[in-house]
């Protein structure tokens, strides 16, 4: 017996759905490369590469995003990422983001948490992904204690 037209459409439609998912965000592995430079108003431009990790099946282009960067609960910094970059699946790659920051503010947040050698480096944004055509917008949160002399030196 042949099956009838509406259930291979319907079996059809599941599969496109499903194979169609919304993609995960990338996730952070780390920073290196980082380097600092004079910026515009006695701001300092903070510039690293950003070390993540595709998790999904399937490949997707990274076309932009921005995120708020937190020092010890304090906003330090907030980067835009005006760039498109073709990310494999299961891979890990790379992204360049740069930043203008108050250094004052910085040092006396690190200052604060001298003692205790660790900083609290909190990372919120949204990430532009496409997939086959299709975009996506992605939320993602990084949270971590940060050794400062980690974030003195060239990263991980």
């Amino acid at each position: 017996m042949v099956p009838s037209r509406k259930i291979v459409l319907f079996l059809l439609s599941v599969l496109l759905f499903s194979a169609c998912g919304k993609p995960e965000a990338p996730e952070y592995y780390g920073f290196r490369d980082a380097r600092m430079s004079k910026g515009a108003g006695g701001l300092t431009v903070l510039a690293t590469t950003l070390k993540l990790f595709n998790p999904n099946h399937f490949n997707i282009t990274l076309r932009g995003g921005e995120m708020d960067v937190y020092v010890n609960d304090r906003l330090s910094g907030h980067s835009v990422l005006d760039t498109s970059i073709y990310i494999p699946r299961k891979d890990t790659f790379y992204v360049p983001v740069s930043m203008q920051v108050n250094m004052q503010d910085i040092l006396s947040h690190a200052l604060a948490s001298l003692f205790g050698k660790e900083v609290k480096i909190t990372v919120n944004g949204r990430v532009k992904l496409r997939r086959d055509g299709f975009p996506f917008s992605v939320p993602f949160h990084y949270e971590a204690n940060q050794d400062l002399n980690g974030l003195l030196s060239s990263g991980n």
